[in-house]
């Protein structure tokens, strides 16, 4: 939250200064940490965001409303999840066998109990994009539309953590960031710290990675339509919701 903070106050004064280029750079990446933390994504799994995709689900979800009394033993509904503010990350995905090239919904929550919003940064990111020119192809990639270079995405990271380390005691003096942390495991370790601590177990976060069977499933998945899959993401809302929410 704090390093989210440092990226939208510094890119909102870059862009005052007419440095759009830079600022959009921020953007991009302050927008990729929040995505591949409140989907619990490792390694390069947020850089399969779709553009295209992801700019067709965005209004699903905008506005919407939290249960009274929601708790970790709420039982959700599908009907319950339609009602629940939420986002929905297209994570473009090379299925094996037979069933080729498809996509991966996941669905969270529009703000988290800590305050992490995905929806606002997504929101932006497709801004960005736009800005740029590009409604189609990787969400997370260049002005060019070419995918984005993660080692340059670690080093923006890295960077900050460091203010972090300099301004907070979120990070151990003694740490070295450039050694220790990374966009690879850090989020979604911090994430999975997050879910464990509000009561969840492991197997609620393998519950929210289930997709990734998907392309472990040697083709015996079906290939099914985008609609098919939001239908999809929904019926796994009263995980991949909760998990988000309690971040």
């Amino acid at each position: 939250m704090y390093l989210l903070d440092l990226i939208n106050k510094d890119a909102k004064e870059t862009e005052l200064l007419s440095f759009v280029p830079d600022a959009n750079e921020l953007w991009k990446v302050g927008a990729y940490i929040c995505v591949v933390t409140c989907a619990l994504l490792r390694g390069q799994k947020g850089g399969f965001l779709d553009l295209a995709s992801m700019r067709k689900h965005l209004e699903k979800g905008k506005v919407g409303t939290i249960l009274v009394g929601l708790n970790r033993a709420t039982v959700l509904k599908v009907e319950d999840c339609l009602k629940l503010p939420h986002i929905t990350s297209c994570l473009l995905g090379k299925f094996k066998g037979k069933t080729g090239v498809d996509h991966h919904l996941i669905t969270v929550a529009n703000e988290t109990s800590s305050g992490l919003c995905p929806r606002w940064w997504m929101e932006k990111l497709v801004e960005v994009c736009e800005m740029e020119g590009r409604f189609d192809g990787p969400a997370f990639a260049t002005a060019d539309g070419r995918l984005a270079a993660s080692p340059d995405y670690d080093a923006i990271f890295c960077k900050y953590l460091k203010v972090v380390q300099e301004e907070t005691d979120l990070i151990p003096g003694d740490h070295d960031v450039d050694a220790l942390y990374s966009t690879y495991r850090t989020p979604r370790k911090t994430a999975t710290t997050r879910i464990e601590r509000a009561g969840f177990g492991h197997q609620f976060v393998d519950q929210m990675n289930r997709w990734r069977t998907q392309e472990r499933s040697e083709g015996r998945a079906p290939r099914r339509r985008m609609n098919a899959h939001y239908a999809d993401a929904l019926l796994l809302m009263p995980t991949t919701w909760m998990g988000s929410y309690v971040l």
